[in-house]
């Protein structure tokens, strides 16, 4: 493995019987999204563009290595502390793939229209790149609401992904977001501070009747208002971070 793929098997806790299980039980699924994965290469130079304007906003910025693996269609990405991760049979599959032998409540909508892989690519690794900027854990002095703590997290990693590629690949989520926006407020200010954000986050396999990972939405709202309700666009990127 390389050193990415060595993060990733780390970060997701993988472990060589899951490879080989995927392999055996998967096959229609990697065949299939194979020739998308093999376009990653192709959005090389946009992520450099992504680097670049993360810098403008963010004078502070580091930017880290960035590793394409192949892994079991539960992760499209995270961070270690030296790379950005990115699951490229997630990322990049397109309307040709074949989902069937997936038993995952994760499997797309089979009327999704192709993927723009380039597009894709570079929201996900600007969504992740704030995810390397971000400090690990809250304040020591800060209140304890982990679920307002999680969704800030990943609302602002969606948010300042979006001003540097223009995209969140959280479509889905935003549009019922929007649709339901008071509904959804006065549910999360129930549990405000509850300890943890499983109703809100990765949560694919048990919600219903809705799209999973709506507090993304709820963290990119509160972003987004901070954002544009202050004089110093510069300084309230720092803050968000």
């Amino acid at each position: 493995a390389t050193n990415g793929l060595k993060d990733f098997i780390d970060a997701r806790q993988w472990s060589p019987e899951m490879f080989v299980k995927a392999a055996r039980n998967l096959n229609k699924y990697y065949t299939t999204v194979r020739p998308y994965t093999f376009k990653v290469k192709e959005s090389e130079p946009f992520i450099d563009s992504v680097f670049a304007k993360f810098k403008a906003l963010y004078s502070n910025f580091k930017p880290f290595s960035v590793c394409f693996a192949i892994g079991f269609h539960n992760t499209a990405g995270t961070v270690s502390d030296r790379f950005v991760l990115l699951g490229a049979e997630m990322v990049t599959a397109g309307k040709n793939t074949d989902f069937s032998e997936l038993d995952s409540a994760w499997k797309p909508n089979p009327d999704r229209k192709e993927t723009d892989i380039t597009k894709a690519v570079m929201a996900i690794v600007a969504h992740e790149c704030v995810h390397t900027q971000q400090p690990n854990g809250a304040d020591s002095n800060a209140v304890v609401c982990n679920q307002l703590y999680f969704c800030l997290r990943e609302g602002a990693a969606n948010f300042i992904g979006e001003l540097i590629s223009g995209n969140t690949n959280y479509s889905e989520v935003n549009r019922y977001g929007d649709a339901h926006e008071a509904a959804l407020w006065n549910e999360f200010k129930s549990t405000l501070c509850s300890p943890n954000a499983d109703n809100w986050m990765y949560n694919g396999s048990n919600t219903q009747n809705r799209p999973a990972d709506l507090g993304y939405y709820i963290g990119y709202k509160i972003c987004k208002a901070y954002y544009n309700n202050a004089k110093d666009k510069q300084q309230a990127i720092r803050d968000i971070i």
